[in-house]
Protein backbone atom coordinates (compact mmCIF):
# COMPACT_ATOMS: atom_id res chain seq x y z
CA UNK A 1 0.00 0.00 0.00
CA UNK A 2 3.04 2.56 1.31
CA UNK A 3 4.68 1.91 -2.86
CA UNK A 4 1.14 2.23 -4.18
CA UNK A 5 0.99 5.36 -2.46
CA UNK A 6 4.38 6.24 -3.01
CA UNK A 7 3.97 5.98 -6.56
CA UNK A 8 0.31 8.28 -6.95
CA UNK A 9 2.67 10.72 -5.25
CA UNK A 10 5.19 10.82 -7.89
CA UNK A 11 2.78 11.08 -10.79
CA UNK A 12 1.18 14.09 -9.13
CA UNK A 13 4.36 15.72 -8.65
CA UNK A 14 5.48 15.08 -12.21
CA UNK A 15 1.83 16.41 -13.75
CA UNK A 16 0.78 18.82 -11.49
CA UNK A 17 2.14 21.68 -13.53
CA UNK A 18 -0.66 20.95 -16.27
CA UNK A 19 -3.40 22.62 -16.05
CA UNK A 20 -7.17 20.99 -16.14
CA UNK A 21 -8.12 20.59 -19.40
CA UNK A 22 -11.59 22.47 -19.78
CA UNK A 23 -15.00 20.63 -19.60
CA UNK A 24 -16.47 20.64 -23.03
CA UNK A 25 -20.15 19.58 -23.50
CA UNK A 26 -20.73 16.61 -26.18
CA UNK A 27 -23.40 17.86 -28.51
CA UNK A 28 -26.15 15.32 -27.89
CA UNK A 29 -25.78 13.02 -31.10
CA UNK A 30 -28.86 12.27 -33.36
CA UNK A 31 -28.95 8.76 -34.49
CA UNK A 32 -30.81 7.98 -38.00
CA UNK A 33 -34.31 6.16 -38.56
CA UNK A 34 -33.29 2.47 -37.58
CA UNK A 35 -34.81 1.74 -41.43
CA UNK A 36 -31.82 3.89 -43.01
CA UNK A 37 -29.04 2.66 -40.63
CA UNK A 38 -28.06 -0.13 -43.29
CA UNK A 39 -26.98 2.58 -44.92
CA UNK A 40 -23.93 4.23 -43.37
CA UNK A 41 -20.70 4.05 -44.37
CA UNK A 42 -17.80 2.55 -41.88
CA UNK A 43 -15.08 5.05 -41.54
CA UNK A 44 -11.93 4.22 -40.21
CA UNK A 45 -9.56 5.52 -37.72
CA UNK A 46 -7.39 8.96 -38.71
CA UNK A 47 -3.75 7.22 -38.87
CA UNK A 48 -1.17 8.84 -36.32
CA UNK A 49 1.49 10.95 -38.13
CA UNK A 50 4.65 12.15 -36.87
CA UNK A 51 3.72 15.33 -36.89
CA UNK A 52 0.25 14.52 -34.71
CA UNK A 53 0.38 15.55 -31.16
CA UNK A 54 -1.93 13.78 -28.61
CA UNK A 55 -3.31 15.59 -25.84
CA UNK A 56 -1.73 15.15 -22.24
CA UNK A 57 -1.68 11.42 -21.23
CA UNK A 58 -3.63 12.51 -18.20
CA UNK A 59 -6.27 15.13 -19.06
CA UNK A 60 -8.61 13.84 -16.06
CA UNK A 61 -7.92 15.25 -12.04
CA UNK A 62 -5.48 13.49 -10.47
CA UNK A 63 -6.98 13.88 -6.93
CA UNK A 64 -10.30 12.25 -7.85
CA UNK A 65 -8.60 9.36 -9.79
CA UNK A 66 -6.06 8.83 -6.58
CA UNK A 67 -9.17 9.04 -4.08
CA UNK A 68 -10.96 6.17 -6.38
CA UNK A 69 -8.21 4.05 -6.53
CA UNK A 70 -7.61 4.28 -2.67
CA UNK A 71 -11.45 3.57 -1.95
CA UNK A 72 -10.97 0.65 -4.53
CA UNK A 73 -7.90 -0.70 -2.75
CA UNK A 74 -9.25 -0.32 0.51
CA UNK A 75 -12.38 -2.17 -0.98
CA UNK A 76 -10.25 -4.81 -2.10
CA UNK A 77 -8.72 -5.32 0.96
CA UNK A 78 -11.70 -5.65 2.75
CA UNK A 79 -13.15 -8.63 0.40
CA UNK A 80 -10.20 -10.31 0.78
CA UNK A 81 -10.21 -10.43 4.33
CA UNK A 82 -14.13 -11.74 3.79
CA UNK A 83 -13.10 -14.04 1.23
CA UNK A 84 -10.41 -15.40 3.54
CA UNK A 85 -12.70 -15.54 6.59
CA UNK A 86 -15.39 -17.40 4.00
CA UNK A 87 -12.33 -20.11 2.79
CA UNK A 88 -11.53 -21.13 6.71
CA UNK A 89 -15.10 -20.98 7.74
CA UNK A 90 -16.14 -23.73 4.48
CA UNK A 91 -13.10 -25.75 5.55
CA UNK A 92 -14.10 -25.82 9.36
CA UNK A 93 -17.87 -26.93 7.96
CA UNK A 94 -15.74 -29.51 5.49
CA UNK A 95 -13.73 -30.94 8.19
CA UNK A 96 -16.44 -31.89 10.46
CA UNK A 97 -18.86 -33.34 7.03
CA UNK A 98 -15.55 -35.46 6.53
CA UNK A 99 -15.71 -36.84 9.92
CA UNK A 100 -19.24 -37.31 9.85
CA UNK A 101 -18.61 -39.37 6.58
CA UNK A 102 -15.85 -41.42 8.74
CA UNK A 103 -18.49 -42.13 11.78
CA UNK A 104 -21.61 -43.12 9.43
CA UNK A 105 -18.93 -45.54 7.82
CA UNK A 106 -17.72 -46.81 11.38
CA UNK A 107 -21.64 -47.59 12.04
CA UNK A 108 -22.49 -49.27 8.73
CA UNK A 109 -19.24 -51.28 9.08
CA UNK A 110 -20.01 -52.40 12.35
CA UNK A 111 -23.71 -53.23 11.15
CA UNK A 112 -22.22 -55.20 8.80
CA UNK A 113 -20.42 -57.30 10.45
CA UNK A 114 -23.05 -58.29 13.29
CA UNK A 115 -25.49 -58.86 9.73
CA UNK A 116 -22.62 -61.06 8.67
CA UNK A 117 -22.65 -62.97 12.22
CA UNK A 118 -25.93 -63.26 12.31
CA UNK A 119 -26.32 -64.83 8.66
CA UNK A 120 -23.68 -67.00 8.61
CA UNK A 121 -22.41 -67.67 12.64
CA UNK A 122 -20.01 -70.49 11.66
CA UNK A 123 -18.53 -68.36 8.78
CA UNK A 124 -15.28 -66.90 9.68
CA UNK A 125 -15.19 -64.28 6.48
CA UNK A 126 -14.10 -60.32 7.33
CA UNK A 127 -17.14 -58.32 5.57
CA UNK A 128 -15.41 -55.48 3.21
CA UNK A 129 -14.80 -52.00 4.58
CA UNK A 130 -16.98 -49.63 3.15
CA UNK A 131 -14.57 -46.79 3.44
CA UNK A 132 -11.13 -46.12 2.67
CA UNK A 133 -8.99 -43.95 4.76
CA UNK A 134 -6.15 -41.68 3.01
CA UNK A 135 -4.67 -38.47 4.16
CA UNK A 136 -6.81 -35.63 3.59
CA UNK A 137 -6.19 -32.09 3.01
CA UNK A 138 -8.21 -28.47 3.81
CA UNK A 139 -7.64 -25.40 2.59
CA UNK A 140 -7.38 -22.33 4.81
CA UNK A 141 -6.06 -19.04 4.74
CA UNK A 142 -3.86 -16.80 7.20
CA UNK A 143 -1.92 -14.09 7.16
CA UNK A 144 1.10 -12.52 8.25
CA UNK A 145 1.94 -9.84 10.57
CA UNK A 146 2.96 -7.83 6.88
CA UNK A 147 -0.34 -7.98 6.10
CA UNK A 148 0.35 -10.84 3.23
CA UNK A 149 -2.50 -13.65 3.03
CA UNK A 150 -1.20 -16.73 2.59
CA UNK A 151 -3.16 -19.84 1.18
CA UNK A 152 -2.16 -23.05 2.43
CA UNK A 153 -3.68 -26.44 3.20
CA UNK A 154 -3.58 -28.29 6.52
CA UNK A 155 -3.88 -31.91 7.44
CA UNK A 156 -7.15 -33.78 9.06
CA UNK A 157 -6.36 -36.33 11.76
CA UNK A 158 -9.21 -38.58 10.50
CA UNK A 159 -8.58 -40.80 13.57
CA UNK A 160 -7.46 -38.43 16.24
CA UNK A 161 -10.84 -39.55 18.24
CA UNK A 162 -9.80 -43.18 18.45
CA UNK A 163 -6.67 -42.09 19.69
CA UNK A 164 -8.35 -39.93 22.75
CA UNK A 165 -10.64 -42.78 23.44
CA UNK A 166 -7.95 -45.44 24.13
CA UNK A 167 -5.97 -43.04 26.12
CA UNK A 168 -9.12 -42.09 28.21
CA UNK A 169 -9.85 -45.85 28.75
CA UNK A 170 -6.40 -46.81 29.70
CA UNK A 171 -6.87 -43.61 31.76
CA UNK A 172 -10.11 -45.27 33.65
CA UNK A 173 -8.45 -48.91 33.69
CA UNK A 174 -5.47 -47.77 35.51
CA UNK A 175 -7.86 -45.55 38.12
CA UNK A 176 -9.54 -48.60 38.98
CA UNK A 177 -6.98 -50.85 39.46
CA UNK A 178 -5.37 -48.41 41.85
CA UNK A 179 -9.02 -48.26 43.60
CA UNK A 180 -9.09 -52.30 43.86
CA UNK A 181 -5.67 -52.11 45.41
CA UNK A 182 -6.63 -49.41 48.07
Amino acid sequence: MKKLQAGLRLIQAKFRHRKQPPVLKKKPQILPHPAYRSHLIAVNAIPHHKNYQSKAPLSFPIQSSLGRLQQRTRNGLRRLEYQASRINELSTELEAAVLELKAIASQVNRDLKALQATQQPRSKAIAPKVCEYRAANLPTVYQKPSGLFVLTSRSVDLFKAEREAKVLAQVLRHRARRKRLI
